[in-house]
């Protein structure tokens, strides 16, 4: 089982249409500074991220914040 928050927040991105651009766009807007580099970076879970981030994450997502913390099996 894993935890892996970019793979969340890619299949999330994926189901609401959106590029990372578009999502990086809809962050900054809502008040967290992330590029579409970083969020292809999170995406691959090579860049950490805070729970502010995480949050925003989940607001401009759409979901649920503990969606983003739930278990794969």
């Amino acid at each position: 089982m894993d935890r892996n928050i970019g793979a969340k927040v890619k299949h999330y991105r994926e189901l609401r249409k959106l590029t990372q651009k578009e999502l990086a766009a809809q962050l900054q807007t809502s008040g967290c500074d992330l590029t579409e580099t970083m969020v292809g970076q999170i995406e691959i879970g090579y860049r950490a991220t805070s729970i502010f981030e995480i949050d925003k994450l989940a607001e401009v997502l759409r979901v649920d914040y503990n969606a983003l913390f739930a278990q794969d099996e």
